[in-house]
């Protein structure tokens, strides 16, 4: 695979009409069926899955929109109006994380419930959210990897011919195929976790969820390096991860002796 000229190519809104919508309704609504069948195996009620999967979308659409709309702030300056429209697309991955974690604990704070029984069956679900966001990027070329060349050994070889958000296309490494790979990974360890019973299985999934989103960002082309030389996602993934390990160390995931 050789190295290819760049076009010129005159610039986009970082927001261009694509399939990406469509594809992450998609897995939204895949996400939710599943989360559902695992419910109702659990004996939770569908109605409490259904709450929280709409608060988790809630939470997750208005914090990875801000974030979005914060890292793109010069454009929506001049286009305040595209900032609401949503139907373009446009989400920060890490703000829809964070923010569809949220949603959910603050629902079930509001109904002074146990948050594990929920957080548990809607840990696999937002494991196909994850996977198909990271399927949208690889349609619409957002969230691209850095551009490699034959002497760069490992990462030449995890490289394909892909477009960045404006179209321009260059050997770049595979990043949103590997972001694919994540969401398998933590669709499966949280279903292994269910398996076996885990009790605090929405920790599990921040923790994996914040490394892996951690060791891709590292890859990207679009991520400025930032304090110590990691960008400002890293670190936010960083954050993350300490902050959930605290929790996770101090709700002791240990087995269930229930049948859930």
């Amino acid at each position: 695979m050789g190295i290819l000229r760049r076009p010129k190519v005159a610039a986009k809104s970082p927001i261009a009409p694509m399939a990406y919508p469509y594809i992450l309704i998609t897995g939204t609504l895949t996400g939710i069926l599943f989360s559902l069948l695992l419910g109702h195996r659990k004996g939770l009620p569908a109605w409490t899955v259904l709450d929280g999967a709409l608060a988790a979308g809630i939470g997750g659409l208005l914090v990875g929109r801000i974030l979005y709309v914060l890292a793109h702030l010069a454009y929506f300056q001049e286009h305040p109006a595209e900032a609401l429209a949503l139907w373009r697309g446009g989400l920060s991955g890490f703000g829809s994380v964070v923010g569809g974690s949220l949603g959910p604990l603050a629902l079930i704070a509001w109904r002074r419930e146990n948050p594990r029984l929920l957080l548990n069956v809607l840990a696999p679900g937002a494991s196909l959210v994850v996977l198909a966001a990271w399927a949208g990027c690889l349609q619409a070329g957002c969230a691209w990897g850095r551009e490699t060349g034959p002497s760069q050994g490992l990462l030449w070889h995890l490289s394909l011919d892909l477009p960045d958000l404006y179209g321009l296309r260059a050997p770049r490494v595979a990043v949103q195929g590997m972001g694919i790979l994540l969401g398998i990974v933590l669709l499966f360890a949280s279903c292994l976790a269910l398996r076996f019973r885990w009790r605090n299985i929405g920790p599990l999934w921040l923790l994996l969820y914040s490394l892996g989103d951690f060791a891709l960002s590292s890859l990207r082309g679009d991520l400025s390096p930032g304090p110590g030389g990691l960008s400002l996602l890293q670190w936010a993934d960083l954050g993350l991860f300490v902050g959930t390990l605290l929790v996770f160390a101090a709700a002791k995931p240990l087995k269930r002796k229930t049948t859930f």
